[in-house]
C-alpha cells in the first residue's frame, strides 16, 4: 500500500510535466520557424528533455523544470499574443491531410461560421423572394381569396420586420469570419473566447434591428441614402456605430446643466478727501498715487550723495 501511495502522486507529476513541456516545444519550434527564437533558448536542452520525459518516461530533475519555467516566461512574452493554447487550437496534428485542420477548435469555429453564415444568407435571399412574389401577385390575390391574402400580409409585414436583424446577423457573422481569418494566420485563435464570438453574434443581431428603429431610413447626416437592410448590415458589422447612435440621443435628451456663474463684485472706491463734482464734469475712474514715504526718501538720498 505504501509503495502505491508513494508511486501515485509521482505518476501524477510525471503526467502534469507532459502537458507543460509540450506546450513550451510548441511555443519553441513556432517561434524557431518565424525567426524569434531567443539565444536564451536552447532546443538541444528541450530536445533532451523530450527524450527523457515523453520517451523514457522518466523524471525531470529540478533543474531541467526550472529551465522549461524560464522559457515558457521568455516565449510567452515574446510571442504575444500567441500562447500554447492558441497554438493548440490551430496545430494540425496530421500534416498530410489538410482537412484535419477543421477537426481543431479553429477548424470547427470556422465550420460554425460558415454554417451561420450561409443559414442567415439563405433566410435573407427567401425573404426578397417572398417580398418580390407578394408584390407581384398581391392584388390578384386579393380579388380571389381575402382571407390568404390577409395571411400572407401578415408574414410579409413580419418579414418586413425581421430583415434588418437579419442582415445584422449576417454582418457580425462576416466581421467574425474576417477576425477569424487573421487568427487563423497568425495562429493566435483562442477558444476561451468562444463565448465572446457568440455574444458578438447575439450583439450583431440585435444591433440590426435597433439600430433601424432609432435612426431613420431615409439617410444620414451627410444626406446619403441608405436603406433598412444596408443600415442593418452595418449595424451588425459595426456594434460600436449603435452605441454612438445611443450616446448621442442620450446627450441630446439630456437636460442643460445650468452653470451658475460668480462674478466679483466691483472694487470699492473710498469717498474720503474727494472733492465733490461739478456740473458738467465727467466722473473720471480713480488712479493709483503712489504713497510717498518723506523719511524713507531722504535716508535713500543720503545713502545716494555719500562719496
Amino acid at each position: 500500500m505504501d509503495k502505491e501511495n508513494t508511486q501515485q502522486p509521482e505518476s501524477q507529476h510525471v503526467t502534469s510535466l507532459n502537458g507543460f513541456l509540450k506546450d513550451v516545444m510548441r511555443l519553441a519550434v513556432f517561434a524557431a520557424e518565424s525567426g524569434q527564437l531567443s539565444d536564451d533558448i536552447q532546443m538541444d536542452e528541450l530536445y533532451r528533455m523530450w527524450e527523457i520525459k515523453i520517451t523514457k518516461r522518466e523524471m525531470l530533475a529540478d533543474d531541467d523544470i526550472a529551465y522549461l519555467q524560464h522559457c515558457y516566461q521568455i516565449l510567452s512574452i515574446q510571442l504575444a499574443p500567441t500562447t500554447a493554447i492558441s497554438l493548440r487550437a490551430t496545430e494540425n496534428k496530421q500534416m498530410n491531410s489538410g482537412l484535419s485542420h477543421m477537426h481543431t477548435d479553429a477548424g470547427r469555429h470556422v465550420r460554425n461560421m460558415w454554417i451561420w453564415s450561409f443559414v442567415i444568407l439563405a433566410t435573407i435571399v427567401g425573404i426578397n423572394i417572398y417580398q418580390y412574389m407578394f408584390e407581384m401577385a398581391g392584388p390578384t390575390i386579393a380579388q380571389e381569396n381575402l382571407s390568404a391574402f390577409n395571411i400572407a400580409n401578415y408574414i410579409y409585414t413580419f418579414i418586413i420586420d425581421l430583415t434588418p436583424f437579419m442582415y445584422g446577423a449576417f454582418g457580425a457573422c462576416i466581421f467574425i469570419l474576417r477576425q477569424a481569418e487573421e487568427q487563423l494566420r497568425e495562429r493566435t485563435f483562442d477558444p476561451r473566447r468562444l463565448p465572446e464570438y457568440r455574444n458578438r453574434l447575439v450583439l450583431g443581431t440585435l444591433s440590426g434591428g435597433v439600430i433601424v428603429l432609432l435612426y431613420s431610413s431615409g439617410g444620414s447626416e451627410a444626406s446619403i441614402k441608405i436603406t433598412e437592410a444596408a443600415l442593418g448590415f452595418i449595424g451588425g458589422y459595426s456594434i460600436d456605430l449603435l452605441f454612438s447612435l445611443l450616446d448621442r440621443i442620450v446627450n441630446t435628451l439630456k437636460p442643460a446643466e445650468k452653470v451658475t456663474r460668480i462674478t466679483s463684485p466691483p472694487p470699492i472706491i473710498s469717498s474720503i478727501n474727494r472733492p465733490p463734482l461739478k456740473k458738467g464734469d465727467k466722473e473720471n475712474s480713480p488712479q493709483l498715487v503712489p504713497v510717498m514715504n518723506k523719511e524713507r526718501d531722504s535716508r535713500v538720498e543720503k545713502h545716494l550723495n555719500k562719496p
